[in-house]
């Protein structure tokens, strides 16, 4: 009987550490302009599209656009919706490569920081020896990690497993 009734607290406390949710970040999918990519003039605003929809919680997501001297050209205030970041550029006609710096506030409160560059190019041309093959690999994902939902898991199982031998042993006595 004894083993039964310990046999399901073990179960029970299994059960309720496997539903414990996943840890996950959210990725950059898209941007526009595109990271890495050549464009003929400078676009009006630059858009950012993550994976989850976003927060906004004060100043809690930035983008920062600097043009090849290193001049801030992003303006206005930012637009958050749902996954989509949003901020007007200043027009100019400088050519170079310009610098995006993000920061992003998912709907499951982590932080996601990063940037990219693009280029803007007078009469940009596309010829076979400047063909830019596209990204055919998935975003770099975080580095595996061991979760801290194992951790406590398996500091619930090997506890409850020490508290019930010290029990069964000290009712043997």
């Amino acid at each position: 009987m004894r083993f039964r009734s310990s046999l399901a607290i073990l179960g029970a406390i299994y059960l309720a550490c496997a539903a414990l949710p996943a840890s996950a970040h959210t990725v950059l999918v898209a941007s526009t302009p595109a990271a890495d990519s050549v464009i003929d003039a400078l676009p009006s605003d630059l858009t950012i599209t993550f994976a989850e929809d976003l927060v906004e919680i004060g100043n809690s997501n930035s983008i920062s656009v600097t043009d090849p001297s290193g001049n801030e050209i992003s303006e206005g205030e930012l637009s958050v919706v749902g996954p989509t970041l949003t901020k007007d550029l200043i027009q100019n006609d400088t050519t170079g490569i310009f610098s995006v710096t993000y920061r992003a506030v998912a709907a499951d409160g982590h932080v996601i920081k990063g940037g990219f560059t693009f280029s803007v190019e007078a009469m940009a041309v596309t010829t076979s020896a400047n063909e830019i093959d596209p990204i055919t690999e998935s975003p770099s994902q975080p580095e595996n990690k061991l979760s801290i939902y194992l951790i406590l898991s398996a500091t619930a199982i090997v506890g409850g497993s020490l508290i019930l031998i010290f029990i069964w042993k000290k009712q043997g006595k």
